[in-house]
């Protein structure tokens, strides 16, 4: 066909326009935080990937920018937080990939082990919804 000869990477790059387009955030202010342990975090840190399943509950059943990662002991706070790329939804799972992870200057305790997800909001983090959305869009720039 003349547009493979004409646009080769246009049929690579087709998959990633349908992803971004297929977040459907409803709430700006919403962070999944994920709970994880130090060995998840090292291996899945150079993929910027966070996968939710298992179960229908450890599904995220909305759409996020940010994903909160809660270390387990010793930590037992939220360390990091992932500015969300797109998202992957299949049936059994979610993954979310990110555009990059950020340590938090302060680690957010919680008051209970995360295990699989829960919904926190970025005030919860002592984070602002105009700093991270300029963050955000930045990022999306590069």
């Amino acid at each position: 066909m003349i547009h493979n000869k004409l646009f080769p990477r246009l049929k690579n790059m087709l998959p990633l326009i349908i992803k971004i387009k297929a977040m459907n955030v409803t709430n700006s202010d919403l962070v999944l935080v994920r709970g994880i342990n130090s060995d998840y975090l090292s291996k899945n840190f150079s993929e910027l990937w966070i996968g939710f399943g298992g179960s229908p509950q450890a599904i995220p059943k909305d759409d996020a920018y940010y994903v909160g990662l809660y270390l387990e002991a010793p930590d037992s706070a939220i360390t990091h937080i992932g500015i969300v790329d797109y998202i992957e939804r299949y049936d059994g799972g979610a993954d979310f990939y990110l555009k990059a992870i950020i340590k938090l200057k302060k680690p957010v305790p919680s008051k209970h082990p995360i295990r699989k997800h829960e919904n926190w909001t970025l005030s919860e983090l002592g984070l602002t919804r105009v700093k991270m959305d300029n963050l955000r869009q930045q990022l999306g720039s590069i």
